[in-house]
């Protein structure tokens, strides 16, 4: 994970994410991890039907998969869990650069 990333989650403690391969073709999907009170991180995946997506339309918790991967305690893990979903750490990033929609 970069650094700037890296203090995004302990310094600011805001959410990172980044695009993965969906499990449809007519999705979209990333995996993210956001900084919790208690000084853990939670990783999980969300994928969005395309149409909401492309056309910029309003959805809501029923048409979105989320996915709890884990909680970890370090930086390191969630580049662990990150790699192991198949997606490089050093992609992690602020929300608008990767089009994450939430």
């Amino acid at each position: 994970m970069r650094t700037e990333v890296a203090n995004r989650l302990v310094m600011t403690r805001a959410l990172v994410s980044a695009r993965r391969q969906p499990s449809a073709p007519d999705f979209y999907a990333w995996v993210w991890a956001f900084p919790l009170r208690d000084g853990k991180f939670r990783v999980s995946t969300v994928e969005i039907p395309k149409p909401f997506v492309d056309e910029d339309d309003c959805f809501g918790e029923g048409d979105i998969e989320r996915i709890h991967v884990a909680t970890v305690e370090t930086i390191e893990e969630i580049d662990t869990v990150v790699r192991g979903l198949g997606v490089d750490p050093e992609t992690l990033d602020a929300p608008w650069k990767n089009d994450f929609p939430l």
